[in-house]
């Protein structure tokens, strides 16, 4: 049964869900909306979006023991990040804001003392900024953005410490303390599993190495070329401040056409990044708030030429483009090679997204950071937030990225139970993405394509949503790769998108590269209040995306077969 209630966890009784059920149109504008009728259901939603049941817990303390009338508050899994924020909304706020900070530490390293006291071995720092009106508003905006979010299962840590705190006792304290010394073992050696098999994806993904033409193969050193965040958003946020510290590192230096350096010469300061295509929302916006942003909608070779014009005019630098490989929604390919032919004269980064295109897609010899959602597709489950940031060891960035993340500007703050989770959920990783390619390709081949004109105004997929794009993709696939899991589908009208989504019978609400099939009515989504805006991009009203899971394939042809027989019906 895939019906689940609006605003209960997907799948139904799923532990730390990320995603949640929208299952009809009508509840997906409601949300977008802020419907008090829908809101009013959520039992949880999207982590970055949503504080999940055990973090509305762990903020529940906070305000009893340090709130202040109307307050509500945003918790942080480190002094640091939320300071950050704090930081963030007092820019955007000036002398209006009255948004705080408060920390609480739980140590649990020395037996039969409070936890408050102690050493720092064995130690939980929460931090929860405190506000109201719109400081509020500007704070959660910064937990979406960021993803440096307390995670569910943290959340839900902290709040067993609490109450083994209540009893004060010897017993209970030895007893919290094994376990987290247990916990840290673990948790330690499944980030350095999870850093091992991130670089083996990019060198050598379905166990063969790939390497472009007459190139060397890249070789990455898995303990200091690869890092773990949050979520993937973190990954994005942390690589636009990486930009910041070299930028602000390289000042009294230029960069020639020829990526030399040059020392001794001062350039102004740059704060400005390109979006190239369009992407998921929320890296555009990041680059908007925290800095000046070009951006390049439709990603093709209409945005080369642009680009390249903005490039020649000379009036202002960049610092990187940002890009997805292929986007999300419309799985669009840029020209990879073109762009990193236009980076190393102009002298600037390419930063890459490579969510959607995983083991599929080759784009490492092309990028200077490789930003990844690892709740997506990589480990499949639904149930667990976590990003990654791998670096190219031939970037001109290199040295400087080493530096900053050897230093105290970058924090590892992807919690113990989240790695041990994310490290489990990919082991199969690659079956996966092979099993999800075979029965997307299929699917649109066997059953959709055929429509294609009569019921769809266009199905996005790699294979078939352009030219361009095809040739863009085989570029870069691998040997063993496919074309992946993700497709979207437009309509000649939203009365038949809203006919098609209600009558479709598989998983519906936000999220993809989940293990089963997940749709949802993204453009309304992601741009309910910008349409027309987005429209001009091909982002349309209608769009329906699906991404597809590992069921078995007569299972998924005969869910599209039937809804597609009772929209040729109306």
């Amino acid at each position: 049964m895939t019906e689940v209630e609006f605003g209960q966890p997907l799948p139904r009784n799923l532990e730390y869900a990320v995603s949640f059920g929208i299952p009809t149109w009508e509840s997906a504008i409601g949300y977008v909306e802020k419907n008090p009728y829908y809101i009013s259901k959520m039992l949880t939603g999207y982590p970055r979006y949503f504080p999940q049941p055990a973090i509305q817990k762990l903020c529940d303390h906070f305000l009893q023991k340090l709130g202040r009338g109307p307050e509500d508050c945003r918790p942080f899994p480190s002094l640091k990040s939320a300071s950050d924020c704090l930081e963030y909304v007092k820019l955007v706020r000036g002398s209006l804001s009255r948004a705080r900070l408060e920390t609480e530490t739980f140590h649990l390293d020395r037996e039969g003392e409070e936890f408050a006291k102690g050493s720092t071995e064995l130690a939980i720092t929460i931090a929860a900024v405190f506000a109201s009106g719109d400081d509020l508003e500007i704070v959660k905006e910064y937990w979406k953005l960021t993803g440096e979010c307390v995670s569910s299962r943290q959340a839900e840590f902290v709040s067993k410490v609490l109450e083994q705190a209540k009893f004060n006792s010897k017993p209970s304290v030895h007893k919290m303390r094994t376990e987290f010394q247990l916990l840290k073992r673990k948790g330690e050696e499944a980030k350095a599993l999870l850093k091992k098999r991130i670089a083996d994806n990019h060198c050598n993904p379905f166990g063969v190495n790939e390497k472009p033409d007459g190139e060397k193969l890249i070789l990455l050193d898995a303990t200091k070329d690869v890092y773990l965040v949050s979520s993937g958003m973190s990954a994005i946020f942390t690589t636009r401040k990486l930009l910041t510290y070299w930028e602000k590192s390289n000042n009294s230096q230029c960069l020639t056409q020829k990526n030399e350096i040059i020392s001794g010469k001062q350039h102004p300061a740059c704060n400005t990044t390109a979006v190239f295509g369009f992407p998921f929302k929320d890296t555009k916006v990041i680059m908007e708030k925290f800095g000046k942003c070009q951006f390049f909608g439709f990603g093709d070779s209409r945005d080369i030429a642009e680009l390249n014009f903005f490039l020649k005019d000379r009036k202002e630098r960049i610092l990187a483009v940002f890009l997805e490989t292929p986007s999300n929604p419309m799985l669009n390919m840029p020209d990879l090679k073109q762009l990193r032919s236009m980076a190393d004269e102009n002298g600037f980064f390419i930063v890459i997204d490579d969510t959607i295109g995983g083991l599929n897609t080759n784009i490492l010899p092309y990028a200077d950071v490789v930003c990844t959602s690892l709740t997506k597709l990589f480990s499949g489950s639904s149930n667990v937030m976590g990003g990654s940031i791998v670096l190219n060891p031939r970037s001109a960035l290199y040295s400087c990225a080493l530096e900053y993340f050897g230093g105290d500007e970058f924090e590892e703050l992807l919690w113990l139970q989240d790695a041990i989770a994310l490290e489990v959920n990919s082991r199969d990783f690659e079956e996966r993405t092979i099993r999800t390619n075979n029965n997307t390709r299929k699917l649109i081949q066997e059953v959709l394509l055929p429509e294609e004109g009569n019921i769809f105004k266009k199905i996005y997929y790699p294979m078939i949503s352009s030219k361009e794009t095809f040739r863009n993709y085989e570029f870069v696939r691998t040997n063993r790769g496919g074309y992946g899991s993700l497709f979207s589908l437009s309509f000649f009208n939203e009365e038949d998108a809203k006919a098609f989504y209600n009558s479709l019978e598989v998983f519906k609400g936000p999220s993809n590269g989940t293990n089963f099939t997940l749709a949802c009515p993204y453009v309304h989504l992601a741009h309910h209040f910008e349409l027309e805006e987005v429209s001009r991009f091909g982002a349309d009203p209608s769009f329906v995306r699906v991404s597809v899971g590992l069921e078995e394939f007569s299972w998924l042809a005969s869910v599209f077969t039937d809804v597609l027989e009772l929209i040729r019906k109306r």
